[in-house]
């Protein structure tokens, strides 16, 4: 911290009795996220980490070396809760009974809660360990699937009602437009920003909803070793990013300098075409590692019972699967074995495997493969028992991109319509206001007397005419670029929300709404020029 910003936190800290100001909301506000994030990733973590304890059962490990080996697994979210159950046993002497109880207690998961209980009961009834994992890994499955499923039909309804909020805050802005343009309010700026405020608070609820309906899914893991995919991306993003962000000020400030016009459509548009091959290329890799994931449950299953089979090691097992069946992982596999059978690490051939497959479930699934083998577990069971896990998920990751890609396809078309009716209404207003200000411009003093001069139906005319003259064009034209981006944005976000994947997904949706929004921001004034033209007056 520069000396600054200590003497600014000494002074504040002084007049508020040593406590910063907001501080207690700060750190709520940071803890609830933490526990929402949490709460989401538990379901699939209970799941890696039943299955890891499972696992290793078939090698006969104890219960100390159980709690003591989960513990160590740092990628688990459950994990650090193992690991104060671990302090209580070894350092406060607690029975493994008790120190289950209590972390029951404290716990605010009510599926980790459930777990830890039945464990707990399972070692005071005198149950085997391995037997009351291996029936609680059916537990936690069919709880992670029905988890899964009702996420999946929240997310269906959630993902209907978006489209119709957030059409329905679009109307809104487009009310407010036309209204602006009527009535001319004196005080038009409270006016735009309500509309603002309406805006965001619509695409935040129908966002914030859908987060928390979609159920956590996490494709990538995060490594620092990808996929090829995830480095060509990684390395364009870094050239591709300054770029845009150079390209939008210079369309900006000439546009500001009056040297070009719709640069903001340009900005998008351009943005978008930027965005484009980094966002395909991502797409590209979202498939692939779903393609892996199916691979790899046969994989580990054929891998596993080889090795049990026949009592070859894993070296040795990888000749005898069939890599043919392996249509995405296959490569994958052959590099493994020309790797390992060249005698080079075998730690370091291994997180290679992982991290060039860029998969989450790969990383988690086949490191629990290995610990269990490392530590004598049976290949064919361990095979068995970690094929089946993740099965239950790749299946269930296979209907949610059904959904999504469902809601993909309606989200395009619609954003592209609420942009399309926003900016037409727009220029249709600004034409008209161009018009009628030259009609009323064009009658002069004298007429414009004798209009108003003409009786209550003449006067009645000449104010619905010239209601639209004082149409503030500047203001509102920013108006509708903030209102536009808004949409994009909060659409981006949803897209991605939805769809899952890794954060380069972002590019990919991004890439398609922007330019979608540029091209139509370039054509709508052209085709408003085109089809709707209001007649001037001559000789009035």
């Amino acid at each position: 911290m520069s000396p600054s910003l200590e003497a600014l936190s000494a002074g504040l800290r002084q007049k508020n009795r040593g406590h910063l100001p907001f501080a207690g909301l700060l750190a709520s506000i940071r803890d609830f996220f933490s526990s929402f994030n949490e709460n989401k990733r538990m379901s699939a973590d209970l799941l890696f980490m039943v299955t890891y304890m499972a696992s290793i059962t078939t090698a006969r490990a104890t219960r100390p070396e159980i709690f003591a080996y989960t513990a160590a697994r740092k990628e688990f979210v459950p994990s650090k809760y193992f690991e104060k159950i671990e302090t209580f046993v070894k350092k406060w002497n607690y029975s493994y009974v008790d120190a289950l109880t209590i972390m029951a207690e404290r716990v605010k998961n009510l599926m980790l809660q459930s777990m830890l209980n039945r464990y707990a009961n399972s070692i005071e009834s005198g149950v085997p360990d391995e037997d009351f994992l291996s029936r609680e890994l059916i537990t936690i499955r069919s709880i992670y699937r029905n988890t899964y499923e009702q996420g999946l039909e929240m997310l269906k309804k959630w993902g209907d009602a978006y489209i119709a909020m957030l059409f329905s805050g679009a109307l809104v802005g487009i009310i407010i437009m036309i209204s602006v343009a009527i009535f001319s309010p004196e005080n038009i700026q409270k006016t735009l920003v309500s509309s603002y405020i309406i805006v965001i608070c619509v695409s935040v609820f129908g966002l914030v909803t859908m987060y928390r309906a979609v159920p956590a899914d996490q494709k990538v893991h995060d490594l620092p070793r990808g996929s090829k995919e995830q480095g060509m991306i990684h390395r364009m993003s870094r050239k591709v990013l300054p770029v845009a962000a150079a390209i939008a000020f210079i369309f900006l400030m000439l546009n500001l300098m009056g040297v070009i016009s719709n640069a903001y459509g340009l900005v998008m548009l351009i943005t978008g075409l930027l965005l484009f091959p980094i966002g395909i290329i991502g797409y590209l890799d979202d498939s692939n590692i779903i393609n892996r994931d199916s691979d790899f449950t046969v994989f580990i299953r054929s891998l596993g019972s080889v090795m049990g089979g026949k009592g070859m090691t894993i070296t040795h097992a990888l000749t005898e699967i069939d890599k043919k069946s392996l249509t995405t992982l296959e490569p994958l596999v052959n590099g493994l074995y020309s790797k390992l059978n060249l005698g080079l690490d075998d730690r370091l051939t291994w997180e290679r495997f992982i991290g060039e497959s860029g998969s989450n479930l790969i990383y988690k699934y086949l490191n629990i493969f290995r610990d269990s083998i490392e530590l004598g577990g049976s290949p064919d069971q361990i095979g068995e028992i970690v094929g089946s896990s993740m099965l239950e998920q790749v299946l269930l990751r296979n209907n949610r991109h059904t959904i999504s890609m469902g809601f993909v396809v309606l989200l395009i078309p619609m954003h592209a319509m609420m942009i399309a009716i926003f900016l037409f209404l727009f220029h249709i207003l600004l034409h008209m206001s161009q018009a009628i200000s030259s009609v009323v411009s064009s009658l002069g003093p004298i007429n414009s007397g004798a209009m108003a001069g003409a009786g209550a139906v003449s006067g009645t005319m000449g104010g619905a005419v010239t209601m639209f003259v004082n149409f503030p064009e500047a203001e509102m034209t920013v108006y509708v670029m903030i209102i536009i981006t808004i949409i994009t944005i909060s659409n981006i976000l949803a897209g991605r929300i939805v769809f899952g994947g890794g954060r380069y997904m972002f590019y990919f949706f991004g890439s398609i709404l922007c330019s979608v929004t540029g091209i139509i921001y370039i054509a709508a004034p052209f085709i408003v020029g085109l089809f709707f033209n209001i007649p001037s007056f001559q000789g009035v």
